[in-house]
Formats: C-alpha cells, sequence, structure tokens
C-alpha cells in the first residue's frame, strides 16, 4: 500500500516537474520572439525615420574668406522638392562691400527667377519666384548676388528670414546655413509680406522608436497567441 502511494507522488512530481520545465521553456521562447520582433520593428522604423532627416532641404551661403575686388556669393540649396517660390535676407557689412547686381538661380537646369531685390543698409532682400504650376525638384542655386569690395578683407556675410514654398502653397521645412527651422503657417502666393515664423525641427528620438516597436511586439505576440 505505501509502496504504491510512493509511486503515485513520484508519478505526480515527475510529471509536475516536467510541465514546469516545459512552460519555462514556452516561457524563455516567448521572450526570445519578442526581443526579436522588437529589434525587427525598431530596423524598420528606422529606416522609415532616418531619410527624412537625411535629405532634408538645406540652403547654405557659398561665400570667399576674404574678398578684394569684385566677387560673388551663391545661395545654394540641396534637396528641394517641389519649390515654387521663395524670399531670403542676405546681411553683409556695408562698410567693407556693396551690392552691383543679382542673377537668377539654377536647380535641375530650371531657371529660379528672381522676382524682386532690394537693398537696405546692410542687408538685401531677395525674392524669387518659378512660374507656372510644375515647381522644381533637386540641387542647385537659389541666387548668385555680385558684389564690389569698398574695403579688403575678411567676407561677413548671414543669411536669415528665410522662406521656401512648394506647388501646393505650404512651407518647406529647412535648414538656413545650419540653422533648422520650420514655418508652421501656409504661405500664400504674395511672399513678401509673409513672416518666417520658426521652430524648432525634431526628429523621434530613440525612446519614441523604442516604445513603438515594444508596443507593435506586444501586439503582434498577442495576435499568435490568439
Amino acid at each position: 500500500m505505501l509502496k504504491d502511494i510512493f509511486k503515485v507522488n513520484r508519478f505526480i512530481i515527475f510529471h509536475t516537474k516536467s510541465l514546469l520545465t516545459i512552460d519555462l521553456c514556452n516561457i524563455a521562447l516567448m521572450i526570445s520572439k519578442i526581443i526579436a520582433t522588437i529589434v525587427i520593428v525598431s530596423m524598420v522604423l528606422m529606416l522609415f525615420v532616418t531619410p527624412a532627416a537625411a535629405y532634408q532641404t538645406s540652403v547654405s551661403v557659398n561665400a570667399p574668406e576674404r574678398v578684394d575686388g569684385d566677387f560673388s556669393v551663391i545661395i545654394e540649396i540641396e534637396n528641394a522638392v517641389d519649390l515654387d517660390s521663395g524670399q531670403f535676407n542676405l546681411y553683409f557689412d556695408p562698410a567693407a562691400v556693396s551690392v552691383t547686381g543679382v542673377d537668377d538661380g539654377n536647380v535641375g537646369g530650371t531657371t529660379i527667377p528672381i522676382d524682386n531685390w532690394a537693398v537696405d543698409e546692410d542687408r538685401i532682400k531677395v525674392l524669387f519666384n518659378l512660374p507656372g504650376i510644375d515647381g522644381v525638384s533637386g540641387s542647385g542655386s537659389l541666387a548668385t548676388i555680385h558684389f564690389e569690395t569698398v574695403v579688403p578683407g575678411d567676407c561677413a556675410m548671414e543669411i536669415s528670414d528665410g522662406l521656401l514654398v512648394d506647388t501646393m502653397a505650404e512651407v518647406i521645412p529647412a535648414s538656413w546655413d545650419g540653422v533648422e527651422s520650420v514655418v508652421t503657417k501656409t504661405a500664400t502666393k504674395t511672399i513678401a509680406s509673409t513672416p518666417a515664423d520658426t521652430t524648432e525641427y525634431k526628429t523621434p528620438g530613440f525612446g519614441a522608436l523604442f516604445s513603438m516597436s515594444l508596443l507593435a511586439a506586444a501586439y503582434l505576440v498577442f495576435r499568435r497567441g490568439e
């Protein structure tokens, strides 16, 4: 009798240990699946987020370090998308240089016509506007500004109050000479009086990506368990 009871207890203990082992294996397998899913989803999200930052539109000033005589400053643009019109101010030292003229820009073989320009003491305000509704995409220049030297020396130029507008009359987020900005208001076709209100441009960080990955992984595991 006691032997039978002892055999039964050993059988129960053995099967209990087997079930616990199986459960632990299942838990470990589920955890590994969750980790693998998080890694995969994170990589996919990074593929979608990274290009947005890598191909952001940027505008820069290409000017000589020192000036003596006549020279030109090119306002360059990279990664423009459906560009239709825009404006910018270029600041300079009027005691050292003076503006003599402005030429049209060129993006991907398409001329960027200068609509108007005006000099006001220490700055030149330039407006450009493409005809039609097609716009232009690519890299090139917005304008070439010509100067003559009054006093030879270092060349100090600064671009500000920049605004780029696309074919849908929406403001294009851009980095202006290294300063990232976004105008949140919808632009109008008449851009001369449109202020360049700016806020900081940010992309999702690692924390946001990890949180989205964790939620996606939990959802997938839950679906598999149904």
